[in-house]
């Protein structure tokens, strides 16, 4: 019995050490499956979150394009409004000189009628005086036909000279007599004739101003009439010109509510990408921790960069619609990173994984929609990730191994976008490079 004894101490003792180990097992175990159901519910609600987010930025990004396209279109309708404010007030003020111009040939037109006036007036008097005067000789030689009817000297003389009741003396007389009636009526027929002739040429005179009055009368009612109808057109030239300038201020108005609307946008858009880049660099701490995971584990093995082509399969074969970098704002102020490299093919095309390695994410990824991350380990002593996004569908899971040019999902236009394409994401050594120069 005493001989058997140490055996059984030791079987007690061995059995004990199975019951701690076991008891340790269990406990890590339960441990790690507490852990794993931590993790679980974290990458659920991370995904919710990046779901939401995604609905958010779709919107920021939706409000900054429609106030970017109203604020050019504000622009636009602005300038065009203004060309046409200066055109009609260019009209308004060519009228309003035409007005000047018009109203003074008017004014000469009133003048040279008032002219023409003051000759006819003259020329009227100048008539008046010639009849006047017809009438005046007339007068003087019905006067003097009549002394002569009366006195008859003629026959007067020759009853004398019949009768013999005359004398030399008186003879000479009576002849002389004679001769002075004849010479004062001839004298007063040549004044009369002088008077006609002086009053046709008042008459021609008189006529030829009232010609000229009429005229100028006719240019001043012309003139008038003009007038009237330029005025008319430079107070609608006028008009136009105001209705112009009140539109030019509702233009200025709404332009300055785009610009507004425009700086709220932008201002939720740079908002958008900052959270956008917080969650991105979650991604790439993501990736550092796995980096850093494996060389804890003695680093994984380390692939030769290949001897021919390049690293990696173009993961669609559409042409490259969007480089690294900066990107044209739709409107000041609101650039961005471009973070990747677009690749455009239609909707469905299969997507390729661009190098062997292991799925670590697979899922929706906020503004990049459904989002595939491959793992490609250490190649030529870097560690290599990739990103695809805007997926239609995807076709792998989380810790999945894939193969160099693998179907990984389906393009489409998921997340942030404009239309079908692959936005692809090269990390190298968790921080994201242009790619491009890398893809065959």
């Amino acid at each position: 019995m005493a001989d058997h004894q140490p055996t059984s101490h030791r079987s007690v003792g061995l059995r004990a050490l199975a019951i701690g180990l076991l008891s340790i097992a269990l406990l890590s175990t339960s441990s790690l499956a507490a852990h794993a159901d931590d993790l679980g519910a974290q990458e659920t609600a991370k995904k919710d979150q990046i779901a939401e987010n995604a609905v958010t930025i779709k919107k920021n990004q939706d409000a900054l394009n429609r106030a970017a396209e109203a604020l050019k279109a504000s622009q636009n309708a602005l300038a065009s409004a203004r060309t046409d404010l200066a055109n009609k007030q260019k009209a308004a003020q060519d009228a309003q000189a035409e007005d000047t111009r018009m109203a003074a040939n008017l004014a000469v037109a009133e003048q040279a009628l008032t002219d023409r006036k003051s000759d006819l007036a003259v020329a009227q008097e100048a008539v008046t005086k010639g009849l006047a005067n017809i009438a005046a000789q007339r007068d003087q030689i019905g006067a003097v036909a009549q002394t002569a009817a009366q006195q008859n000297t003629s026959l007067l003389a020759l009853a004398m000279l019949l009768n013999g009741g005359f004398d030399t003396a008186s003879l000479n007389n009576q002849a002389q007599w004679t001769s002075l009636v004849f010479a004062a009526n001839e004298d007063a027929m040549q004044k009369l004739q002088a008077a006609q002739v002086q009053l046709d040429t008042a008459q021609a005179a008189a006529q030829k101003a009232k010609d000229a009055a009429d005229a100028a009368e006719a240019e001043v009612a012309t003139q008038k009439a003009a007038t009237a109808q330029q005025l008319e057109t430079s107070q609608q030239a006028q008009a136009t010109a105001d209705a112009a300038a009140k539109t030019v201020a509702a233009k200025v108005s709404a332009n300055q509510q785009a610009e507004a609307d425009a700086q709220a946008a932008l201002k939720k858009s740079q908002d958008e990408q900052a959270q956008y880049e917080a969650d991105l660099a979650k991604i790439q701490k993501a990736i550092q921790d796995e980096i850093d995971k494996d060389k804890g584990g003695g680093g994984g093995d380390d692939k030769p960069a290949p001897t021919t082509g390049t690293f990696f399969q173009r993961p669609v074969p559409g042409p490259v619609t969007a480089t690294f970098g900066w990107r044209k704002p739709p409107i000041a102020g609101a650039s961005s990173y471009h973070q990747g490299v677009d690749f455009a093919s239609p909707c469905g095309t299969p997507i390729l994984a661009s190098a062997a390695g292991k799925v670590t994410y697979a899922g929706w990824n906020g503004s990049l929609g459904n989002y595939v991350v491959i793992n490609h380990g250490i190649i030529a002593g870097n560690y290599y990730s990739t990103g695809y996004g805007h997926q239609q569908r995807v076709a792998v899971g989380v810790g999945q191994t894939v193969s160099r040019g693998q179907v990984i999902g389906y393009e489409g236009t998921t997340g942030v976008s404009t239309g079908c394409h692959v936005h692809y994401n090269v990390f190298k050594n968790g921080t994201l490079i242009n790619g491009l120069p890398l893809v065959s």
